[in-house]
């Protein structure tokens, strides 16, 4: 089943968890990559290709692309287009069968237009998530938030992928949302201190990334 990429913010590392994923499941698993809605001129799935080196069979094209980088409500009025939403569920729910990890754009309640958010998009597509958070101070409050707002909806939650540097809070505040949240924990990632190179990134992907082998049984069962 198709699997739903959030996060607790922008810029949490959602791209980041897809392309992790990518580089070490896609070939084997037939796994691929669609972002409904792309806002600005830095394509994610452009980002992806190149950093993961995977080729265009992999990833889906946009459903819509808006040039202003914001919130997809602001950059599709700005455009002068409505996001249909009734139509982009639909579309979420006729590929839900197959292995595509679907980023969002944005956090839960983001909104797609005027008081329609991701989250009523997941909800109305029934789409399993992943939640993507960071290690970082003020963590706890946005990951339980969302956490929160994943149970109340009936949302399936697969669990959390936390992403981050090292730092002192890091482990005690992956501990604190797992047992506060009670939610599972999918993996961690320690965050680079610079952009690595493709070579660089693959090396640490096969190093580091869901060493156990664990992730796709858990998404794509």
């Amino acid at each position: 089943m198709a699997v739903f990429v959030t996060a607790t913010g922008t810029d949490v590392g959602k791209t980041l968890f897809c392309s992790l994923f990518l580089a070490k499941y896609a070939a084997k698993y037939g796994v691929k990559y669609f972002k409904p809605i792309q806002t600005g001129e830095d394509s994610e799935r452009v980002k992806i290709m190149n950093l993961t080196g995977l080729n265009e069979r992999y990833f889906l094209k946009n459903y819509y692309t808006f040039e202003i980088p914001a919130s997809p409500h602001l950059s599709s009025e700005l455009a002068n287009v409505e996001v249909d939403t009734d139509e982009l569920s639909r579309h979420l729910y006729s590929i839900r069968s197959e292995r595509i990890l679907i980023e969002g754009a944005g956090g839960l309640y983001v909104p797609l237009k005027r008081y329609y958010y991701n989250i009523d998009l997941i909800v109305q597509s029934q789409l399993p998530v992943v939640l993507v958070a960071s290690t970082d101070l003020g963590t706890i409050n946005h990951t339980l938030l969302s956490v929160e707002a994943i149970k109340k909806s009936g949302i399936k939650c697969h669990g959390v992928f936390f992403i981050g540097p090292e730092n002192p809070l890091r482990s005690d505040n992956i501990r604190t949302i797992i047992e506060a949240g009670e939610i599972g924990l999918l993996g961690t990632f320690l965050l680079p201190e610079r952009r690595l190179a493709r070579q660089e990134f693959l090396g640490k992907v096969a190093e580091e990334f869901d060493p156990k082998g664990i992730l796709p049984e858990i998404l794509f069962p």
